[in-house]
């Protein structure tokens, strides 16, 4: 065998065990991805900073005693801009400042929403006014105030809502 046919049989060698190699680092088909996989770093980062951000605009919605009819309508149209734009707020936008936008739009909206009876539960973090109230100035005073605030236009919202689960 010829100096140069040897040279080939390794290198066919060498791409075939790459090529093996490649196919086994593979998850089966069959398998999701989502339940092999740790969550992504995105995900992750995303929920430390809601949960960062969420408790402060609560703070801020006390201090403007609870969301109004604006907060509502903003916080329903978080979910269609999520719906269409989620990719850009795990993964970073080509526009300069429109993950951040989006970001706020979001935190803002899971605000609004945890001042629904049990709060709201997203991106694995679960929000509820009350709760996050109760950090800022204890358990009855926080209590007091979401009962006071029970007959806003997000209670009355809630009440048209059918089968709510507090899920965003």
């Amino acid at each position: 065998m010829s100096e140069r046919q040897a040279k080939r049989q390794r290198r066919a060698e060498r791409q075939a065990a790459a090529s093996q190699k490649t196919t086994n680092s593979r998850p089966p088909m069959s398998t999701s991805s989502h339940a092999t996989e740790q969550p992504s770093v995105a995900s992750s980062h995303l929920a430390i900073a809601l949960s960062a951000a969420v408790p402060l605009r609560v703070l801020a919605l006390y201090e403007r005693q609870g969301p109004d009819e604006k907060d509502l309508e903003a916080a329903r149209q978080a979910g269609t801009l999520l719906a269409s734009k989620g990719d850009r707020l795990l993964f970073g936008s080509q526009g300069r400042g429109e993950t951040a936008k989006l970001f706020n739009h979001v935190a803002q909206a899971l605000a609004v929403l945890s001042f629904a009876p049990g709060g709201v539960t997203c991106f694995g973090q679960h929000f509820d006014a009350q709760t996050i109230l109760a950090g800022f100035f204890g358990g009855e005073a926080a209590k007091r105030y979401c009962q006071r605030i029970a007959g806003t236009p997000l209670a009355e919202q809630q009440e048209k809502t059918p089968d709510n689960k507090g899920e965003y």
